[in-house]
């Protein structure tokens, strides 16, 4: 009975899904939070088979993106214990990330790492299903416009995917006047913090795919583009627009 009881713990911790579908990873990126929570996934641990498997994506979130979200809370809990009259500390971590350079020196790097990974991830995280879906006809058009084509896009950020060194991210972000650029990340470094809205995202981290494909990057980027969740990316660029301020 006990095998069994353990056995039904692990199947449901796998497979159960963590929130509907229509709740966003990112919402409270933009909230004031004395503790922010890891925000559950949209989706369970294994509809992301066969192109990523259940147990990556399950210490990715559990144990990856939660001790990025534990050790930003602590130096939050820190920086505002030590300084309560600071406006920045108490704002939400996106409005730090983007006045990151305004932070402590003190904090300033462990909430670059950690409230980077914490936004990093919830977007990450958000962006892929089981399902994706095809494209909108705004979004494509606004692609070609600034690409030239789908094709030169998807093409432009496979090699950016495939040529970044070490750890960090491929992003599609709004810059100024609403322009689509590519950029990357090294590390947990956050486009918001160079006044990007960032609506699509790659993890080219080891930890993201090694079970899997081990060495073979390439493989992970093309299966990664068959998670992509347009209708996703379309929800984010959307909601970058009612939440975002500049300055």
């Amino acid at each position: 009975m006990a095998i069994v009881t353990v056995l039904f713990c692990v199947i449901t911790l796998i497979v159960t899904p963590h929130q509907t579908a229509d709740a966003r990873m990112y919402e409270d990126c933009v909230q004031q939070r004395e503790d922010y929570p890891l925000p559950p996934l949209p989706y369970s641990y294994n509809s992301l088979e066969p192109h990523m498997d259940a147990t990556t994506v399950q210490i990715h979130h559990l144990k990856h993106h939660a001790a990025y979200t534990k050790k930003m809370n602590a130096a939050l809990k820190q920086w505002r214990d030590e300084d309560p009259e600071n406006t920045l500390a108490t704002g939400s971590i996106v409005e730090i990330l983007q006045h990151l350079y305004n932070v402590p020196e003190k904090y300033r790097t462990v909430l670059r790492n950690n409230g980077g990974g914490y936004v990093n991830h919830a977007i990450y995280f958000a962006c892929m299903s089981s399902r994706g879906a095809a494209i909108s006809q705004d979004l494509e058009n606004d692609i070609i416009k600034d690409f030239g084509s789908y094709n030169n896009f998807t093409k432009q950020f496979t090699t950016k995917a495939m040529g970044l060194f070490g750890s960090g991210y491929v992003w599609l972000s709004r810059g100024g006047n609403d322009k689509l650029v590519i950029s990357t990340t090294a590390n947990q470094d956050s486009p918001v913090t160079e006044s990007f809205r960032p609506i699509l995202v790659i993890d080219i981290w080891e930890h993201a795919y090694y079970l899997k494909y081990q060495y073979r990057r390439a493989d992970f980027v093309a299966a990664w583009w068959k998670l992509v969740d347009w209708k996703a990316v379309v929800d984010l660029d959307k909601w970058w627009r009612v939440n975002y301020r500049y300055g």
